[in-house]
């Protein structure tokens, strides 16, 4: 039984672990892409109670932290794309996984938008 246990950590060790804590490194990168994105978006819909700096309009200020945003899911996509490319993996797979990388993030930017509206 502890021969068992010891294979089953060593396995876990050297293919579980890493591959587990690339994918919630990523996940984690893309909320908080999508947070910065969809407060841009709420910041250049409404009109907020907050004054930002007196000088600069709302719109603005949103559409820039919206750019910003989308520049960290587009780095974030591109390292994990990389990531993927160098395990010689189906090209078919890889596709799937964009597709599903892409289409995760424009639905978490509009949930997140949901559940801010009034």
């Amino acid at each position: 039984m502890s021969d068992f246990r010891a294979r089953w950590f060593a396995f876990h060790n050297r293919h579980i672990e890493p591959v587990s804590k690339e994918i919630f490194s990523h996940v984690e990168k893309m909320v908080i892409g999508t947070l910065i994105i969809s407060a841009g978006a709420h910041v250049s819909s409404n009109e907020p109670s907050i004054v930002l700096f007196g000088y600069l309009r709302h719109g603005l200020v949103g559409r820039g932290v919206e750019l910003f945003g989308i520049a960290l899911l587009l780095l974030n996509f591109i390292d994990g794309f990389y990531k993927l490319a160098k395990l010689e993996w189906h090209v078919a797979f890889q596709i799937a996984m964009s597709l599903c990388y892409i289409i995760l993030s424009v639905r978490l930017v509009q949930l997140i938008l949901a559940f801010r509206g009034e």
